[in-house]
């Protein structure tokens, strides 16, 4: 059983010997985000046990053995770092953080209905052990993608409740903070910056909400449309690169980022459960959210029309890219061998 500790919200942060979490599991630690994932949060000094779990267990071993003395070199003595085999799960403890960052590998320019596809196969594959890691109050962070589908079907295939998932986003708003800062010619630390809806084409890059050294500020549409087309090429940009990686480096140093703010109780953008909150369909967008009792809840957010209406939009797509999943697992459950419950 889980040891007793802080919920969600009740913690400090990691530089302040924060309460939670405790416990944390990532999926897929032999990877490169995984494996940043894993050292980011040992440095930063988070948690007291991180579990890298992977079925290339040699190469999740040489990791752990490499992350801990990148520890004594920084001189932080907590987390322990200790290596599990995804096959052994009767083994396994449950977690305060579950974060799952294995990913099928991403073809450029190859079909996004084939990556989601390979990328819900191994999600299917992987629900028996993020349940079992999570119990009934472990919070799954997912970084695969397309996150927002395959968090809604993560929640259709297990009984995780909605609550608990959520999907990965800070990338976006860091790329649309960097291309405001293009677009003025000032430091991108001087925006603060916020990118919500579904991650790719259906992305509500919040205008309405644009601060400039804590002052709104007020762009024209010509400055307005440069920014999207700057946020909106950025992944045929990274495509055209061919360097057969994901973002290595952003996305780990925001996880650990994102859950120092679970843990402060601080407002953070996450694909979450709609809920079928501001009339938005019910499915998983990157939406403001906190977290309470271990639970992600929606906070208030007033943007502008068309940013409302874009979000419905964006938690409609969702919804329809979701339901057609189902289609996927529908046959995957059908298949032999395959793990993971009937589509509800």
């Amino acid at each position: 059983m889980k040891a007793e500790t802080n919920p969600p919200g009740a913690g400090q942060s990691a530089a302040e010997g924060q309460a939670w979490p405790r416990s944390i599991a990532v999926i897929g630690a032999a990877g490169l985000i995984g494996s940043g994932v894993v050292y980011q949060l040992a440095l930063a000094g988070v948690g007291s046990t991180i579990q890298l779990v992977d079925l290339k267990e040699n190469v999740a071993r040489a990791h752990a053995i490499d992350i801990s003395e990148a520890q004594v070199l920084a001189g932080v003595g907590a987390p322990q770092l200790s290596v599990v085999n995804p096959a052994a799960a009767d083994s396994f403890d449950e977690v305060d953080v579950v974060i799952v960052a294995a990913s099928a590998p991403e073809v450029p320019g190859g079909d996004r209905r084939d990556f989601l596809a390979a990328n819900l196969r191994l999600l299917r594959l992987l629900a028996p052990t993020i349940e079992k890691l999570s119990g009934e109050d472990g919070v799954v962070l997912l970084l695969s993608n397309p996150v927002d589908v395959l968090a809604d079907c993560l929640h259709r295939i297990t009984d995780i409740s909605p609550d608990r998932i959520l999907g990965y986003s800070i990338n976006d708003s860091v790329r649309f903070q960097a291309a405001v800062a293009r677009e003025l010619g000032i430091e991108p630390h001087r925006i603060r910056a916020q990118v919500l809806g579904e991650h790719g084409n259906g992305q509500v890059p919040c205008f309405s909400s644009l601060l400039v050294d804590g002052a709104p500020v007020a762009l024209s549409a010509a400055q307005q449309e440069h920014i999207r087309e700057d946020i909106d090429g950025w992944f045929q940009r990274w495509s055209a690169l061919e360097p057969g990686r994901s973002s290595g480096w952003t996305t780990p140093l925001g996880v650990v980022r994102m859950i120092g703010m679970m843990a402060r109780g601080e407002t953070f953008p996450a694909a979450a459960w709609t809920a079928g909150a501001q009339g938005l369909a019910e499915a998983f967008i990157a939406l403001p959210v906190t977290m309470s009792s271990g639970r992600a809840k929606l906070t208030e957010w007033q943007g502008s029309a068309e940013e409302q209406a874009a979000l419905v939009k964006a938690a409609a797509s969702v919804r329809e890219a979701a339901a057609l999943t189902q289609g996927y697992s529908q046959e995957l459950s059908q298949e032999p061998g395959r793990p993971g419950r009937p589509t509800q």
